[in-house]
């Protein structure tokens, strides 16, 4: 209960532990599980919901039997600035604490791509450089992550310098050159290198992500080269059965070590004769958000470490 002295400056009737509630029930989409992720009960995030939405006077969530909860417009709108006032409470909670081990909360996102290649061994080294650190992770979109870094639900992103502007700090990680699939049978299969210019009216086996597309289609018309038909994959692996299987031909920076699609059809894998600048791979985070000292030990943890790791570009 506010006292009068409260109640006259005009405080607010809420407490983190209600928002920090809230926030988890926006993040799961779900109350039942926002209730088992933090081990709490379920009327306790109910509570802390009917809460928040009667101290702005509106709904902040719209719920639907059986589909958890989704966000009112309003909603979508407050999460951002909840996660960050959490964010400078937890930093506030540690100030002066230099000399205790860092602890709190990182979210990390990173590229669906490139996730099998670093995350399980990255997650080992943080688990093992900063025990204390709970790493929340996620894969993503490149589109999706730059979201996720912009609304505040990802506090560092792992991701290809695809859609990069400056209202992002990055890091950059390592340096790839692209490379060209085909089935193993094509024709282009032989050569030791392939020009762009060969992909001439080549049919193109696009990611269905509109960042991804964008940049290899710009790659192709900046060297002249109209794709004759495009096919859009929903995954990474999903592309490279299209191709292994002689659906066309695609634009990579990633390559297993296996240079197979999940049936064992067998691909080519031809390096791009054309000189062009290296993609880069990054670690990222948005400026508009203020990182915690969690997320800055993470970020220099990441970096220090990542050239230890598997690379996606070894034969």
């Amino acid at each position: 209960m506010m006292d009068a002295e409260h109640q006259k400056i005009g405080l607010p009737q809420l407490s983190l532990r209600q928002l920090h509630y809230a926030l988890a029930a926006a993040e799961a989409g779900n109350v039942t599980a926002a209730a088992r992720r933090l081990n709490v009960s379920q009327p306790a995030i109910s509570a802390a919901i009917s809460a928040l939405e009667s101290h702005y006077g509106t709904p902040l969530f719209t719920r639907q039997h059986g589909q958890g909860v989704g966000l009112t417009g309003f909603g979508r709108a407050l999460f951002p600035e909840v996660r960050n006032l959490l964010k400078e409470a937890a930093g506030i909670s540690g100030f002066g604490k230099a000399e205790r081990p860092i602890a709190g909360e990182v979210t990390l996102a990173i590229y669906e791509a490139l996730a099998p290649y670093y995350l399980p061994a990255l997650l080992a080294r943080l688990e093992k450089e900063l025990p204390s650190l709970r790493i929340r992770y996620r894969e993503d979109t490149l589109d999706g992550m730059l979201s996720g870094l912009k609304e505040g639900s990802a506090d560092l992103a792992i991701t290809y310098d695809v859609g990069i502007d400056a209202g992002f700090t990055v890091t950059t990680l390592y340096d790839l050159q692209p490379f060209i699939l085909m089935r193993s049978s094509h024709a282009l299969a032989r050569k030791p290198a392939v020009r762009l210019k060969e992909l001439q009216r080549e049919c193109l086996v696009l990611l269905d992500q509109p960042a991804s597309a964008n940049y290899v289609l710009g790659l192709l018309h900046g060297h002249g080269v109209e794709p004759r038909s495009i096919l859009r994959a929903g995954s990474f692996e999903l592309q490279r059965s299209f191709v292994a299987h002689g659906m066309g031909v695609a634009l990579s920076h990633t390559r297993p070590r296996i240079d197979a699609a999940y049936d064992g059809k067998r691909l080519a894998v031809k390096p791009v004769a054309d000189s062009l600048p290296p993609q880069r791979v990054l670690l990222a985070s948005a400026k508009r958000h203020r990182a915690t000292r969690a997320a800055e030990a993470a970020a220099e943890a990441i970096t220090r470490h990542f050239t230890l790791l598997p690379r996606p570009d070894a034969a």
